[in-house]
């Protein structure tokens, strides 16, 4: 079941939709003035969402050079604690996933195995460091690192957007893109020079729902031997719900490894 677990590791790493009727979409503006680091990344801030529970139904669709699949993904967190993720093929669940701050655990239904370990082959096989807060901040639009430093940040506007870059030498460098009226995330770029490995996680549209700000849609392209795509369309998004939380592996699964 391969082309699961690929999908499930585009997932670790990232149209129109059915809204709710308290939501409407966010309007944005185009970049024309240059604002410093420090002011993108506090309007940035300001739409972090300080939410116990998120629930999304979502779906989803994945490409890569020889096939095409879509799929239904149940999504429940519980804000810096734990990510249970479902992953269902014409309405049967195929893989669970439990991801906390210390591990990822997840379960294949097909072909009765499970995972337990930690991200360090996962971060490898993307090529880029993965952790649960950089996976939280990307399924709520949120820029997955949190620059302190705002000295090394080199900004410009790129195509109607406030672009940050990352002025250290490194092996891999990111950039984000913004918009300009609330500072939504609309684009961040993760290359690393010495694998050939580039991975672009886009935000076509943001909607608000209360007081919360989520993004309606997730597009990631992953680019090294080969392109896959994966684009994650969010029908229904809530706040603040009870949200089921249990994993447990079924009995008579067997454990595998996940080589590097």
């Amino acid at each position: 079941m391969k082309k699961y677990i690929t999908l499930f590791c585009c997932l670790t790493l990232l149209v129109g939709c059915k809204k709710d009727k308290t939501a409407f979409n966010l309007t944005e503006g185009s970049a024309s003035t240059s604002k410093t680091a420090i002011t993108i990344l506090n309007e940035h801030n300001k739409n972090i969402a300080d939410f116990k529970t998120a629930i999304i139904r979502s779906s989803a669709t994945y490409d890569s050079d020889k096939q095409s699949q879509k799929f239904s993904i149940d999504i429940a967190i519980e804000r810096n604690k734990q990510i249970v993720v479902n992953i269902k093929y014409i309405g049967f669940p195929i893989v669970k996933a439990l991801i906390t701050p210390g591990q990822i655990q997840y379960y294949d239904k097909w072909n009765k195995e499970y995972f337990n370990g930690n991200y360090e082959v996962l971060s490898k096989w993307l090529g880029t460091d993965l952790d649960f807060y950089r996976f939280q901040n990307l399924l709520l639009g949120q820029a997955m690192d949190n620059e302190t430093n705002n000295n090394k940040l080199l900004v410009s506007i790129t195509e109607g957007l406030h672009k940050l870059e990352s002025t250290t030498e490194t092996d891999i460098q990111s950039a984000y893109y913004f918009e300009d009226k609330n500072a939504l995330l609309k684009k961040e770029e993760i290359t690393e020079a010495t694998g050939n490995r580039r991975v672009t996680i886009s935000y076509p549209n943001y909607q608000k729902i209360g007081k919360y700000t989520t993004p309606t849609e997730i597009n990631i392209k992953a680019e090294q031997e080969k392109s896959i795509n994966l684009n994650i369309r969010y029908d229904k998004v809530s706040f603040n719900e009870e949200a089921n939380f249990n994993y447990k592996v079924p009995n008579g699964y067997n454990e595998i490894s996940l080589k590097n």
